[in-house]
């Protein structure tokens, strides 16, 4: 079953904040690219993924992903823990500090920023919250990263 994640966070608009934001921008394609695209390929169960910046007001994780949503964000959490620890630190909490180390509390957060796609799963599927899932199209019927990259022979 193919999960959407629609992870939005408020960015802080201080000025400090502000030049984080400007410096993962210009670090983004070299540096922080790289090690999330590799651990993409290494999960095999993310059909596609990005980060988005709207302004310079909120920044979003936006994947679709089969399996568990609690395995899926433990795995991200392991294998991209200093990416998730600067897109986080962007993020406006109200005061509030992640620590980004523990499972649960990523677990948690990343549940309360998710935001539901509009409409009604087609397949009966649940959001991270346990929700029924709002409409995600798959043009192959949902079948998994596996099955795919089985057909495509590699």
């Amino acid at each position: 079953m193919t999960h959407a994640l629609n992870l939005t966070l408020k960015i802080k608009q201080d000025a400090a904040t502000q030049a984080q934001l400007k410096n993962l921008e210009a670090i983004f394609a070299d540096k922080v690219q790289p090690l999330i695209e590799d651990a993409l390929k290494k999960s095999r169960i993310v059909h596609f993924a990005r980060v988005v910046v709207i302004g310079t007001e909120y920044i979003q994780v936006i994947t679709e992903y089969e399996g568990s949503h609690q395995e899926y964000t433990e795995f991200f959490r392991r294998e991209l823990t200093p990416v998730f620890a600067a897109i986080f630190s962007l993020a406006d909490m109200g005061g509030k500090e992640l620590d980004v180390t523990n499972p649960n509390a990523f677990f948690e957060f990343s549940k309360s920023r998710n935001e539901r796609s509009l409409g009604k799963a087609t397949d009966n599927s649940t959001d991270i919250n346990g929700n029924p899932s709002g409409w995600l199209f798959s043009a192959y019927d949902h079948m998994t990263v596996e099955d795919i990259l089985t057909r495509l022979g590699k």
